[in-house]
C-alpha cells in the first residue's frame, strides 16, 4: 500500500515537474518580433472625421500609417496593430482578424487592433464588402470620394500588414522605461461656481472655475526594441492626451508624428515609432489658466519625443521576455430610449442640422446620440486584452475612449510593475466615464454608447487578465 502511495506521489511530482520545466523552457526561448508598416492615408481628397461638420481634406500634412508588431516566443504569439485614425470598427477588426485566423491559424482573440483618435484623420462611413481594391483606386483616380469606400481600403491595407509582420518575426531585446510629463495634459472636465453640473472645456481665463474634476496621468510609457545587434530600430510609446492637438483639413497623425521626427533624428530614418493613446476621455491640451497661446501637435509631439529620447538614453535594463496574452469578451447593451424620446429627437435633428441652429451644444449632442443609436444594436461584444512581455511588464488593450480615473485605478491595481494602458481598440464604444463623471454630467456623459458602469466592468475585465497573465 505504502509503495503504491509512493508511485501515484512520484507521478504527481513528476508531472508538476514537467510542468515547470515547460514553462521554464518557454520562458528561455528567444523572443521575436516582426514589424510592419502600412500608408493608410486615402489616395484622394477625402472628408475627414473628428468634428461636428463635414470637411474635405486639402492635402496630407503627414501620412496616416498602420504599424503592426507580432510578438512571438516559443509557441506563444500575438499582435497589437496601431492605426492612425479616430476609431477602429468592429465590422472591420471582426473582418481583419477572421482573415487573419483564416489565413495562418492565430486566433482572432490574439489578434489586438487599437485606433490612436487622431481628429485630423478619414470618416470611416459604412462597409461595403463588395467594393474591391481595383474599384477603390479607379474612385481614387476620379477623386471620388462617394464612390471610395475607405473601410473596405483599410481592411486590405490591414490583412496585408498584419499579415507582413508575422512573416518577419527575428529575435530581439527590449527595454521598457517610464518618465513624467506634467505640463501637457489637462483634464477637461472643471467644476464650476453657481452649478452642480461640471462643465467641459469652458474656456481659457474663465472665472467660474473652480477647480478640475479629475486628476492627469502624467506617465510616458517607452518601450525600446533592439536587433541582434543590439541597435535600436523601433519603440512603443505611450501618454494620455487627446489626439486633437492639430485641426484644419489637411489628413495628419497629429502629435505623435513629431515624437516620431524626433525619435528618427536621433536613431535613424528607419528607425519605427508607434504610438499607443492612453486613457484620455476626459483629458486634452487646453490649460484654462495659461496667458501663453496653446500648445499645437509639433510643441508637444517634440517636448514628448525629446523626453522618450532621454528615457532611452538612460540606463534602462534589457527585459527579460516572458511572453503571453489573455482575452475577456463582454456582453453590453448599448442604451437604450424609448419610441416617443427617438420619434422626438428625429424631428428636432432636421433643425441641429441646420448651421444656424441656436439649439445649445450638449442638447444637440443629446439629439444626435438619440438619433444615433436607435439604429444601433441592441447587444454588442466588446473586448479587453493584455499581454504580458515580461514578468514587470505588461499592455492592456481597452475599447472606448477611458476616463483616465479609470486607467490610473488598472495601473495601481496591477500586479506587474509596468502597466501601459492602452485606450481605442477594437470598435467605436464612444466615451467610458466613471459612475463619478456620469453623476456629474456634462459632454462626455451624454456621447455614450453604453451605460453607466462599463467602466467600472472594463476595469475588472483588465484586471482579471493581468492576474491570470501574473500566475
Amino acid at each position: 500500500m505504502k509503495l503504491k502511495i509512493f508511485s501515484i506521489l512520484s507521478i504527481l511530482l513528476l508531472s508538476v515537474s514537467a510542468l515547470f520545466a515547460q514553462d521554464a523552457a518557454s520562458k528561455t526561448e528567444p523572443f521575436q518580433l516582426g514589424l510592419a508598416v502600412t500608408d493608410i492615408t486615402p489616395p484622394l481628397s477625402y472628408p475627414m472625421a473628428g468634428y461636428y461638420s463635414i470637411r474635405l481634406s486639402e492635402g496630407t500634412l503627414d501620412p496616416l500609417m498602420l504599424r503592426a508588431f507580432c510578438f512571438k516566443q516559443g509557441d506563444e504569439m500575438c499582435v497589437l496593430a496601431i492605426s492612425d485614425s479616430l476609431y477602429v470598427y468592429a465590422d472591420t477588426t471582426a473582418e481583419v482578424k477572421r482573415r487573419i485566423q483564416e489565413k495562418t491559424g492565430l486566433s482572432g482573440d490574439s489578434v489586438f487592433i487599437l485606433g490612436t483618435h487622431t481628429h485630423t484623420g478619414p470618416s470611416w462611413r459604412h462597409y461595403d464588402r463588395t467594393v474591391t481594391m481595383e474599384q477603390n483606386m479607379a474612385a481614387a483616380e476620379k477623386n471620388d470620394y462617394r464612390a471610395f469606400n475607405y473601410k473596405a481600403y483599410w481592411v486590405e491595407l490591414a490583412e496585408k500588414t498584419i499579415l507582413e509582420s508575422i512573416q518577419k518575426v527575428r529575435p530581439v531585446s527590449f527595454s521598457v522605461g517610464k518618465t513624467s510629463v506634467t505640463d501637457l495634459s489637462f483634464n477637461r472636465r472643471y467644476f464650476m461656481k453657481n452649478t452642480d453640473v461640471v462643465r467641459c472645456n469652458p474656456g481659457v481665463g474663465n472665472p467660474n472655475i473652480i477647480r478640475p474634476a479629475g486628476p492627469i496621468d502624467p506617465d510616458l510609457y517607452g518601450i525600446l526594441f533592439r536587433d541582434a545587434e543590439q541597435k535600436p530600430f523601433a519603440s512603443i510609446s505611450s501618454f494620455a492626451l487627446h489626439l486633437d492637438t492639430t485641426g484644419g483639413v489637411q489628413f495628419s497623425a497629429d502629435y505623435p508624428s513629431y515624437l516620431h521626427k524626433i525619435l528618427r533624428e536621433k536613431f535613424g530614418s528607419d528607425f519605427i515609432s508607434a504610438f499607443g493613446t492612453g486613457t484620455c476621455g476626459d483629458i486634452n491640451h487646453i490649460n484654462v489658466n495659461a496667458s501663453a497661446p496653446r500648445q499645437r501637435a509639433p510643441e508637444i509631439g517634440t517636448a514628448l519625443g525629446k523626453a522618450l529620447a532621454a528615457l532611452y538614453e538612460s540606463d534602462l535594463q534589457e527585459a527579460k521576455p516572458s511572453l503571453a496574452h489573455a482575452f475577456r469578451s463582454l456582453t453590453l447593451e448599448r442604451l437604450q430610449f424609448s419610441e416617443e424620446e427617438t420619434a422626438k429627437a428625429r424631428e428636432l435633428r432636421k433643425e441641429i442640422l441646420n448651421p444656424k441652429s441656436e439649439v445649445p451644444f450638449l442638447e444637440r449632442v443629446r439629439i444626435g446620440n438619440v438619433v444615433s443609436l436607435a439604429n444601433w444594436p441592441i447587444e454588442h461584444k466588446a473586448e479587453v486584452g493584455a499581454i504580458r512581455l515580461s514578468g514587470d511588464t505588461a499592455i492592456v488593450i481597452l475599447p472606448g475612449e477611458i476616463f483616465v480615473e479609470l486607467g490610473l485605478d488598472i495601473k495601481r491595481r496591477s500586479p506587474f510593475k509596468n502597466t501601459i494602458v492602452l485606450e481605442l481598440s477594437q470598435q467605436d464604444a464612444r466615451y467610458i466615464p466613471t459612475r463619478k463623471a456620469f453623476k456629474e454630467g456634462s459632454y462626455e456623459t451624454i456621447n455614450v454608447l453604453f451605460p453607466e458602469g462599463t467602466g467600472e466592468r472594463f476595469v475588472e475585465a483588465a484586471m482579471e487578465c493581468l492576474e491570470e497573465l501574473k500566475k
